[in-house]
């Protein structure tokens, strides 16, 4: 009967082909949005991966619900930086910062974000092109403002500080937003931690990152500083603050799961409605071949058994077919996503166990 299976699906080549069409389109729908998800999962998750390697406890201030964001004073970053165990620690300053446009009128709907640019072994932004600010009168733009805005770096801004009053600077370097939509969406000036905090007005900053020193731990460099501030304030180790990270932008492809998944169960139910009245024809063609084998001394069992072992057959191949389709799919996605400038991190197409 296994011969005669085998026989049977070289001799049905072509009725089988809108069988076979039908599971990969189907199989490779799905595994293409799994694909897609993982992809973005584990780009988040490289590049929210690095802050564990660079800080080894991030202090933000408590959620409350005062107006506006919640800042930790200067004070907070003393007492951080006079822990034991501390090598390091630096304040990161963001506000409003309106930039002036080469036709003299602000830039974009909304006003500019100004940020802090912190050097050293605490520095998480990509410069792209040119250098981070190293003095007061230095600056540097978001390439996408940059690039809409015709600036380029040895250039001149014009910048408002909280009182609308002009500042200029030189523009020394360009950098990468990543997946901060709230950049993406203002576009951002970066400034010397201290000219960061002239120019917004802010009082205080939004998160210290702290690095330890050789040989402490990040969890005991976390229980230090928590025994010195006392209550009110969250303190998270690197790595907490990398996974926090990965989830909160992972809920974005949780949700782009979710509506693509919807879209491949369709297609599957299509495509099982499709499979079924196929296999349905293909077993009513075969009567007679089947009461032949019947006379000649099958079993209905054997009957039976061979078109389940041509549905596995047909299936198993299809479906591989279908993780390969998907893979595509996926892969190409991901590179039309980016050819629209969607912020989305650098990885590779990803091919898990789960999805196949």
């Amino acid at each position: 009967m296994l011969r005669t299976t085998l026989a049977g699906l070289r001799a049905r080549k072509l009725r089988l082909l809108l069988t076979s069409l039908a599971i990969a389109l189907g199989v490779g729908f799905i595994a293409g949005t799994f694909v897609l998800t993982d992809t973005l999962q584990a780009g988040f998750t490289q590049k929210f991966g690095a802050a564990a390697d660079r800080i080894d406890v991030a202090v933000l201030p408590a959620p409350g619900k005062e107006d506006g964001p919640a800042l930790l004073p200067q004070t907070v970053l003393e007492k951080i930086r006079a822990v034991d165990g501390v090598v390091e620690a630096q304040g990161l300053v963001r506000g409003t910062s309106a930039l002036i446009g080469k036709d003299g009128k602000a830039a974009g709907d909304y006003p500019t974000s100004g940020v802090s640019i912190v050097q050293g072994p605490l520095s998480r932004t990509s410069i792209v092109s040119g250098s981070a600010p190293s003095t007061a009168t230095q600056v540097v733009l978001d390439k996408n403002t940059a690039k809409t805005r015709g600036f380029k770096i040895g250039d001149t801004v014009t910048v408002l500080d909280s009182q609308n009053v002009k500042h200029r600077f030189t523009l020394v370097g360009l950098f990468d937003v990543g997946l901060d939509q709230e950049l993406a969406y203002t576009g951002a000036v970066g400034y010397v931690t201290e000219t960061a905090r002239a120019m917004t007005g802010e009082k205080g900053f939004r998160e210290i990152d702290v690095a330890a020193a050789a040989g402490v731990s990040q969890e005991d460099a976390r229980a230090a500083i928590v025994k010195a501030l006392g209550a009110g304030y969250e303190v998270k180790t690197g790595k907490r603050y990398a996974d926090d990270m990965v989830k909160a932008n992972g809920a974005d492809s949780q949700f782009l799961t979710m509506g693509l998944l919807l879209f491949g169960l369709v297609a599957m139910f299509v495509a099982a409605l499709v499979i079924y009245n196929t296999f349905n024809i293909l077993v009513a063609q075969r009567t007679r071949e089947m009461a032949l084998l019947r006379c000649i001394g099958a079993t209905r069992g054997q009957v039976f058994g061979s078109v389940l072992l041509e549905s596995a057959v047909v299936g198993l191949l299809s479906s591989l077919l279908g993780l390969l389709l998907g893979y595509g799919m996926g892969a190409g996605a991901m590179v039309a996503l980016r050819a629209f400038d969607a912020p989305l991190p650098e990885a590779t197409a990803t091919l898990t166990p789960f999805t196949v």
